[in-house]
């Protein structure tokens, strides 16, 4: 009975050890049988325009571009920007929606982002996530709205944290040679300057989780 009731305690344990290790699993390392596939942003270069609506704290441009000024688009975001690969070539375009809550510079927020990717001669692929700020606004907006004094430092994080259970966000499909694709992506910022007036300046790595 004392062999049978250690036997059942030893699995439990494997269980829970089990479980523990799949929830804190890095949700940006890739698992087996994914391939990896990554399109990257450079921030402000590859922006071709921004807008937002007033309660966001970022810089539209081009300079004369509308801005989102209705009450109901006073927390939404739209870029458009140019996509490279791992080696800097430009391949495609793409396009983020973002709708923040309903104060965008409050501390730990979360919020439903949307991308579109379009690369002519393949396709295009589809992507939804939750992101969530962290110490964006507490380091590094916060002080620099506050003390009017640009940011400068090396600051990487993996801003996707759902909706899957994985943390990580969802590829909702595909056109043409990504029409069958299927599997998980996570965003992965690293910011080396925010301006007084609300340009970054970084990497947006979109890094694709492709099921086989």
């Amino acid at each position: 009975m004392m062999a049978k009731r250690l036997r059942c305690s030893l699995l439990a344990a494997a269980l829970l050890l089990g479980a523990s290790q799949t929830a804190h699993a890095d949700p940006a390392a890739p698992l087996p049988g994914e391939t990896v596939l990554s399109f990257f942003v450079q921030l402000p270069d590859h922006g071709v325009a921004l807008t937002t609506g007033g309660a966001v704290k970022m810089r539209r441009g081009p300079e004369g571009v509308a801005a989102l000024a209705e009450p109901s688009l006073d927390n939404t975001l739209a870029l458009i920007c140019k996509l490279a690969d791992a080696g800097g070539k430009v391949v495609g375009f793409a396009s983020e929606l973002e709708i923040f809550p309903a104060d965008p510079s409050a501390v730990d927020t979360r919020w439903p982002t949307a991308w579109t990717l379009a690369i002519p001669g393949r396709g295009m692929i589809y992507l939804h996530q939750i992101e969530r700020s962290g110490r964006l606004v507490t380091d590094i907006v916060g002080p620099t709205m506050a003390t009017g004094k640009p940011w400068s430092g090396d600051w990487t994080v993996t801003t996707t944290v759902g909706p899957l259970p994985s943390g990580r966000g969802r590829i909702v499909g595909g056109s043409g040679e990504f029409a069958d694709i299927a599997g998980s992506f996570v965003e992965v910022d690293r910011l080396t300057h925010y301006s007084v007036d609300g340009v970054l300046t970084g990497t947006v790595e979109l890094r694709l989780f492709v099921e086989k």
